[in-house]
Parts: structure tokens; C-alpha cells; sequence
């Protein structure tokens, strides 16, 4: 019996194709090879490509979205999308694929195009009643920056609005310091985000769907030294602290997983999702919403999967059985 071809599609145009290699490994080496027959598929701006989980080159039909393994051209039947970033967080790639009719595990264009604009999902979850950071949306050349900068005030962060992995970020504790993280955060991309910055306890929570509803994750508390949760503290620094679960009181635990379950709803998510928080010690502020989260070793959500007993394998093989019964 032939059995489903699912796709692994990793790399992408931003400077996230890293992680994106180490998330697909692991969404790969998870895979149950008596359901499931994988490949990889490999997205760059120059071109795509696809291999085998041993990653021998095979022919690929971008137009056909097929492969051939020596038995003429074999479509795929599905595609779990570890892209970080463009294409594959911002709704293009998820376009694509529903042109074609085949099936993936994130949630549609529209969620997508939505919650990769950090400025644009924060202000949705204000208008629905979520406590978000103040913030103000920038483009190059706009007239009014310094009357829009003037209601956030410093401390701030300056963000891509639409960029993963802390790329770009900077936090400004002076007027002094706003040039060059505007400068940074410009050479990520034509808009930028000024957030006010919210003091307190760093949380994350992971949500999931694997029955036809969400499900919250146990909460990660992130602690570390530097000034933010940057690219460094994510990936290299030794002293960051990925506490799962969260040591929290349980009211606030369950408060952190109901909103974020419900903002995974609001937001029309599917598969796998992390909403990030901070907790002042009275309210819970959102900060951020990623809807193609990390999966690396180094990533927090396989973590918060194995400590709610989900595990990484059932999750993977859950996700694909979900997004083929939806066809």
C-alpha cells in the first residue's frame, strides 16, 4: 500500500533559514514511517529543491509540486511547513499550496498574513478585549513618526513588524538610542513597531490542536541576563533559564492558558502556535503571537509537548493526520 507523501518544507527567505533546518530535522526524525513517507523540500529567494531524509537531491516539479524518486512524478500529499519568517509564517507559501490543493498544518493565508505583522495582531487582540503593550506602526518617511513616538515614551523596544528569532529588536531607554534601532530594525523590513515596554515575569504558552479544539500547553517561564529575549538569549547564551512548567501560581497558570487558548481561536490558528506574555504581578499583557514556532532542540514548544505528555512524535504524526482529513 503506497503510503501518503507529506512534504517538510524548511529554509525561507529571512535570516531565520537556520532554525528552520534544525525545526524541519526534528519535525522529520519524528515522523512514523509506517504511516508516513516524507521529504524534505528546501525554499530559498533562488530556488527551491528536495531531498531525501538522508538528504540525497531528488527531481522536483515546483509547478506540479512533485517529486520523482525513479517512478515518474509522485505529488504530495501534504506539507508540514517549517519556514520561519517568509514564506512560510506570512501566508504566501499556504496560497501556493491552497492552489494547488494540498493540504498543510498552520492556519490559513489570512491568519497567517495577519499574525506575522506584529502591530496588526496586537491591535486585533486590543479591539477583542486582550491586554496588549501600547504601540505605534512606523514606515520610512512618514511624516508623523516623532508625534506617534511621543505617546509610547522610554523605556520602548523597536521591532520589525514583521520579522521572527528577535531579529532586528533593540530596546531604547533613551531618545539617544532611537536612531540606530530604527536603522536595525529598517534593514528587516519596511515597517516597524514601537512598543512600550512592560515590566515583569516572561511567559510563553504553546497551543495546539489535535482534536478539533485548542489546547493549551504547560506555561514557560524564560529567564535570563540580557536586556530582552533576543537572538542570543534564544540560541547560545548559557545562563537562560527555560522553566516548564512555569513555577506560578495555579491562577495565574490557568489564566496565562485560557487566554492564550482563546487567542489562538480569535486569531483562527491551526496546528501548532505559542503566544508570548508578561505578567506584572496584577495583569497579563500579550506581547506577541508566532504561528509557526520554533521546533529545534533548542526550541521551547517540543519542550512544553513532552512536559504535558503530549510528546514530540504524537504531536507531528497528530498534525499530519489532522491537516490530510481535511484534504
Amino acid at each position: 500500500m503506497k503510503l501518503p507523501l507529506i512534504a517538510v518544507a524548511r529554509g525561507g527567505f529571512t535570516g531565520e533559514s537556520v532554525i528552520s533546518h534544525q525545526s524541519a530535522a526534528r519535525m522529520m526524525g519524528a515522523i512514523d514511517r509506517s504511516r508516513y513517507d516524507a521529504l524534505f523540500v528546501t525554499i530559498t529567494a533562488d530556488a527551491w529543491a528536495c531531498a531525501s531524509a538522508d538528504e540525497t537531491p531528488l527531481p522536483f516539479d515546483r509547478g506540479l509540486f512533485a517529486v520523482d524518486r525513479g517512478q515518474g512524478w509522485e505529488r504530495f500529499n501534504g506539507t508540514l511547513i517549517a519556514i520561519h519568517g517568509s514564506p512560510g509564517e506570512d501566508g504566501l507559501l499556504q496560497g501556493y499550496l491552497d492552489l494547488l490543493q494540498v493540504p498543510y498544518q498552520t492556519g490559513g493565508v489570512g491568519c497567517m498574513a495577519l499574525t506575522m505583522s506584529k502591530y496588526s495582531t496586537t491591535a486585533i487582540l486590543r479591539q477583542s478585549g486582550f491586554e496588549a503593550a501600547p504601540s505605534v506602526l512606523l514606515l520610512k518617511g512618514m511624516a508623523d513618526a516623532e508625534a506617534r513616538l511621543a505617546t509610547i515614551g522610554y523605556p520602548c523596544f523597536v521591532k520589525p513588524d514583521r520579522s521572527g528569532s528577535s531579529l532586528g529588536i533593540s530596546k531604547v531607554n533613551a531618545p539617544n538610542d532611537l536612531p540606530f534601532a530604527l536603522e536595525k530594525a529598517f534593514a528587516e523590513g519596511s515597517a516597524v513597531m514601537v512598543e512600550g515596554a512592560v515590566t515583569g515575569r516572561e511567559l510563553t504558552c504553546g497551543v495546539i490542536d489535535l482534536e478539533g479544539r485548542a489546547q493549551a500547553l504547560p506555561v514557560c517561564e524564560i529567564r535570563h541576563s540580557h536586556e530582552f529575549f533576543d537572538y542570543e538569549a534564544k540560541y547560545h547564551a548559557r545562563d537562560t533559564e527555560e522553566l516548564v512548567p512555569a513555577p506560578l501560581p495555579d491562577e495565574v497558570t490557568r489564566l496565562v492558558q485560557q487566554r492564550s487558548a482563546a487567542i489562538y481561536e480569535l486569531l483562527e490558528c491551526r496546528g501548532m502556535a505559542r503566544v508570548d506574555h508578561i505578567w506584572t504581578g496584577d495583569h497579563l499583557v500579550t506581547i506577541e503571537v508566532n504561528t509557526t514556532p520554533g521546533f529545534s532542540s533548542a526550541s521551547i514548544f517540543p519542550k512544553m509537548l513532552e512536559v504535558s505528555r503530549i510528546g514530540v512524535e504524537h504531536a507531528v504524526n497528530g498534525l499530519i493526520a489532522r491537516m490530510l482529513a481535511r484534504g
